[in-house]
Order: structure tokens, then C-alpha cells, then sequence
């Protein structure tokens, strides 16, 4: 809850410190989803609010007040942004306009069920995603069933210019699994730098 709004949120942490908690801007109410039953859209594109945390979290990572809001974060090496969920399928997609503005890792917590061929439909997206401009995706996924009828089916990825470097199991009873990658931020930065140079057609 936020100004007596509630938010699906998405929140990042460093060292037992809260860096960020990420609002969802779009939201999923098609097919099985009612998401806007439940929470409003953040819609202030690029703004940041303080949120003052309850007393319970401030005693143990020490914060009064935390980022809250549509923003990356810069660390001395690079840019990190987030999507959530849905927000990977809208035309309208943050990680769009992220990687215009220089972010180089983009990440995705996501609860994507089953369907058929879905799943193909979710690399074809994260590929095109890093295809176009460059970047890391960190895709993961819930996998597993929710109780009622539907099953999240994982396929956590690490995908970087369009190239999937890892994959995790679609289906498995494995309470956790970890895929890992290392990758260079200098292949991104080539990538981009590519991209941009001005084509001459010899005619």
C-alpha cells in the first residue's frame, strides 16, 4: 500500500537493504488474469517517490524511507533495470525505452503459467528484446502449481543480444533451481556500438 493505493511490486535488495521497490505499470487481465481486481497501475513513468517502511522492516534493514517508483539502478559498472511479469508482452514494453537510455541488464520476475507453445512465445520475446538493442536479460519464472488449476512452468533464462546462454528445466519437482552465466558487459557495448553506426549503401 501506497498513498492508500495497492501495488504489485517487485522489490530489490542489496546487503539486507532495500535499494528499490519497483510498482508494476502494466498490468495482466487477460485470459486467466485479474490483475486490475486486485492492484492499480503505477503511472508515473520515471518518477520516484519516498515510501517510509513499516516499523517491523525499518528494525531490521535499518531504512526509515526507501526509493519507490519507476527507476534503474546505476551502479559504477553499469545499469540495471526491471519488467514485471506482463509488462515483457505489452508493445509498450519498459525494457524499450530502458535500453535507449544506456541500461544494459534488464531483469524479470515473472508468474507465466503453462499454455501451449507459451513458453517458445516467452524466448521468442526476451530474444527480440536483446536483439534490438543490445542488453542481458534475467528472466525467471515460478514453476509449479498454485493450488487451484494452473502450473507455472519456470524456464528461467540468461539471455544476452539475442543469444540464450542458459535455460532452466521447464518441468521439474525441484523446490529451487539456479541457472548461472558469466557474461562481459563489453559484448553488450559492442553490440550497441554497432547497431549505431550510420550504413552507407555503395550504389
Amino acid at each position: 500500500m501506497h498513498h492508500n493505493v495497492r501495488y504489485n511490486c517487485r522489490v530489490l535488495f542489496l546487503n539486507r537493504k532495500i535499494l528499490l521497490i519497483r510498482p508494476k505499470m502494466l498490468m495482466a487481465n487477460h485470459g486467466i488474469y485479474r490483475e486490475m481486481r486486485w492492484f492499480s497501475p503505477w503511472s508515473r513513468l520515471r518518477q520516484v517517490e519516498e515510501y517510509f517502511l513499516p516499523r517491523m522492516i525499518q528494525e531490521v534493514t535499518g531504512q526509515d524511507t526507501v526509493p519507490f517508483g519507476d527507476c534503474v539502478l546505476s551502479t559504477k559498472d553499469t545499469c540495471i533495470g526491471t519488467e514485471i511479469c506482463a509488462e515483457l508482452w505489452n508493445p509498450n514494453s519498459p525494457h524499450i525505452q530502458m535500453g535507449l537510455d544506456g541500461v544494459e541488464i534488464f531483469t524479470n520476475s515473472s508468474a507465466s503459467h503453462h499454455e501451449l507453445r507459451k513458453a517458445d512465445q516467452r524466448v521468442n520475446l526476451i530474444k527480440s528484446a536483446t536483439t534490438k538493442s543490445g542488453g542481458i536479460y534475467l528472466y525467471a519464472n515460478q514453476r509449479g502449481c498454485d493450488g487451484d488449476r494452473v502450473y507455472y512452468d519456470g524456464c528461467a533464462m540468461v539471455v544476452i543480444n539475442g543469444d540464450v546462454v542458459a535455460h532452466g528445466a521447464q518441468f521439474s519437482l525441484d523446490d529451487v533451481e539456479v541457472i548461472t552465466a558469466t557474461l562481459d558487459l563489453e559484448d553488450v557495448r559492442s553490440y550497441r556500438g554497432e547497431l549505431c553506426q550510420p550504413h552507407m549503401e555503395v550504389i
